[in-house]
């Protein structure tokens, strides 16, 4: 349904062009968020990845089977871009010509929606490190976002080291779930 080259991510203007049409109202970024969220915490079978995101995004059997080729390669890229030791990972958000604030709110949608994934799928056994901890704290805070100010040149620069905050914190949970994946230099929160 979506057409686009392999081996490149779907953007966020894909993924809303394929919710568009299958009548889908969540937002891609918050379901990029779940959907990492779940993805962090360890291998789920497609079938059963699938069968959790048709539930999030209440899909009837019809939208699922339409939309299952699009979702399992989006699956696989966004595994594929947690999993990358080179920290190549990005959250899905619009792009920068949407006004701040609603850029804003994608983020915070998308911080809320990881944490929600994250719960969702892992254990109550886990402990996380110090900069684990802190990152999971942080990415609740950041998911709470109000949207209550003049956008400006420096509200600009807040929301692009606000986004490169998100994907560090992202590599630096990923890294403590997965600590057989951590590469010689994981990432740190400061």
């Amino acid at each position: 349904m979506i057409s686009k080259e392999r081996n490149t991510n779907l953007t966020y203007e894909q993924l809303e062009d394929l919710f568009y049409a299958l009548k889908i109202s969540a937002s891609p970024s918050a379901f990029h968020g779940f959907l990492c969220g779940r993805l962090s915490c360890g291998v789920i079978e497609i079938g059963e990845l699938i069968k959790i995101s048709a539930e999030w995004l209440a899909l009837s059997p019809e939208q699922s089977d339409a939309a299952e080729a699009d979702l399992q390669e989006f699956y696989e890229d966004s595994l594929s871009n947690l999993e990358d030791v080179s920290f190549l990972f990005k959250p899905t958000l619009p792009d920068d010509e949407l006004p701040l604030g609603d850029r804003l709110v994608a983020i915070g949608d998308w911080c809320s929606n990881y944490i929600s994934g994250l719960g969702d799928g892992m254990g109550d056994s886990f402990e996380f490190s110090e900069d684990g901890r802190e990152a999971l704290e942080d990415l609740t805070a950041i998911g709470q976002i109000s949207v209550d100010f003049e956008s400006d040149d420096e509200g600009e620069r807040d929301y692009t080291e606000l986004v490169e905050y998100v994907r560090l914190a992202v590599q630096v949970i990923f890294s403590d779930l997965h600590p057989n994946m951590k590469s010689e230099e994981s990432p740190t929160i400061h």
